[in-house]
């Protein structure tokens, strides 16, 4: 299943805001589902470590680490975050 993030918004900056779009990703998720759920960062413009840390905490956490990946791409601000709060980030396209 893939997750446009942009439709959270093209900034995403504060971790309440993060756990909220989190809560709303893992309700659309079928649990007994084996599928991927790949975050697509196409259209957001900004994205903060606390925001990212949220969601991806919570994903993982529900899903698993093997389970939740990010979609490359090409926004540095993307690949700042995702360096900060994650141990494998995407490779820009």
């Amino acid at each position: 299943m893939k997750i446009p993030l942009n439709k959270y918004g093209q900034i995403l900056t504060s971790r309440p805001a993060g756990r909220e779009a989190a809560l709303a990703m893992k309700a659309t998720v079928n649990p007994a589902d084996d599928e991927t759920v790949e975050l697509d960062f196409e259209g957001v413009l900004s994205i903060g470590p606390s925001w990212l840390d949220e969601v991806l905490s919570s994903l993982r956490a529900e899903f698993g680490r093997d389970r939740v990946i990010c979609l490359p791409t090409k926004n540095p601000s993307v690949i700042e975050s995702l360096r900060v709060v994650d141990a494998h980030p995407p490779h820009s396209e």
